[in-house]
């Protein structure tokens, strides 16, 4: 996996429902490995950005705040893969799932990525 550098990103999911009843919106943080062509390679191991907590007295549920820490831990894996990388160790990659190039890259355009979304959105009515 040489040539390939590791980053973190984040996505948004719903961390659940908040005393009102409506969604809880928080990001969660993973580490990817891109090349200059950007193919793309997910890591396994997610970081939460937040901890979902219950009130032991009123028993309702609350969001605590855990991005920074969540980063740190994603920003460590990041150092320790391009590390790995540099040193010429390489990757497990059984750790690693293969994800959509970066849009608009060399590999996006030859894995026809953006006919197989028009073709997937076409067919899923």
């Amino acid at each position: 996996m040489k040539n390939y550098t590791a980053y973190i990103t984040s996505d948004l999911f719903d961390a659940g429902r908040t005393e009102d009843g409506t969604p809880f919106i928080a990001e969660i943080f993973y580490v990817v490995m891109e090349n200059a062509a950007g193919r793309r390679f997910r890591h396994d191991a997610t970081f939460s950005g937040v901890e979902v907590l219950v009130d032991e007295y009123e028993g309702g549920t609350y969001f605590a705040d855990r991005r920074e820490e969540a980063t740190a831990k994603a920003e460590r894996l990041a150092a320790r893969v391009n590390a790995a990388i540099k040193a010429g160790r390489g990757v497990d990659l059984a750790l690693w799932d293969e994800v959509d190039p970066a849009y608009g890259s060399d590999e996006y355009i030859g894995q026809g990525t953006e006919a197989k979304r028009a073709y997937a959105d076409r067919f899923a009515a």
